[in-house]
């Protein structure tokens, strides 16, 4: 669906915020909260790996809706680049910079404090710069600044996964998914369009399983089992383009 279409269509909706906001409190205060993963944030040095990742973002980074860190997305991503290259796990190396709840502008102050070195760098955000209403002209100037702190941090290509598409989100009703379905959508158009603009930065646009089966308990986050095959999904277009 064209931009503008899709803008006309968000304008066009504005009006039944009044009657979504009373929803959206009652989800917010309903809907399971889970904790981020545990266990440590780093596997392996950068610099005495053959494939080092940097990958940054939201709750989805951070693990939610799993146990360990090593069930979660960050981990499995880096696992299916290695067995795609026939790497060991000695010669492999990632770094785990999420938070839950996080913003893209607040999420660039914690990437420039981050080391430098990495092969390949990939960010996984949206979600609550979605349900948060960011402007978009925010989230853009949000999105270029993420790339230049970024670029500081790896020698090889940045990769932006699709903002995930909240309509299909288990955990939220009528018409609530819907209005914030079209915002995502609408924030991951413009994403799209950014990364034309710049050399080695590319938007991943694979279709997330959000069966059931693949989702956490909280109807919000995915499983190990969907963790995994988001992995699977993006690892070849990443090898592909680094």
């Amino acid at each position: 669906m064209k931009t503008f279409l899709l803008k006309s269509i968000w304008l066009a909706s504005l009006p039944l915020m009044p009657l979504v906001f009373p929803q959206a409190l009652y989800v917010k205060r309903t809907t399971l909260r889970l904790p981020e993963a545990q266990g440590p944030r780093c596997f392996n040095e950068p610099k005495n790996a053959k494939l080092s990742l940097l990958h940054v973002g939201e709750s989805t980074v951070a693990g939610v809706g799993v146990d360990e860190i090593q069930q979660g997305f960050t981990h499995h991503l880096a696992q299916s680049l290695a067995n795609h290259t026939n790497l060991e796990s000695s010669q492999l190396a990632y770094h785990v910079c999420g938070e839950n709840g996080i913003r893209l502008d607040a999420l660039n102050g914690n990437i420039s404090e981050l080391p430098k070195g990495f092969d390949v760098a990939v960010v996984t955000m949206g979600v609550n710069d979605c349900s948060k209403f960011t402007g978009l002209k925010k989230w853009r100037n949000n999105i270029h600044t993420c790339i230049k702190t970024l670029k500081e941090k790896t020698h090889g290509p940045i990769f932006f996964t699709q903002v995930p598409p909240m309509a299909d989100f288990p955990a939220l009703p009528f018409p609530i998914k819907n209005i914030l379905g079209l915002r995502a959508t609408l924030l991951d158009k413009e994403l799209q369009k950014i990364c034309l603009n710049y050399d080695q930065v590319y938007h991943l646009n694979v279709d997330v399983p959000l069966e059931d089966n693949m989702m956490a308990r909280d109807g919000y986050h995915p499983s190990a089992k969907g963790y995994e095959a988001w992995a699977q999904l993006i690892a070849p277009s990443i090898l592909e383009k680094r």
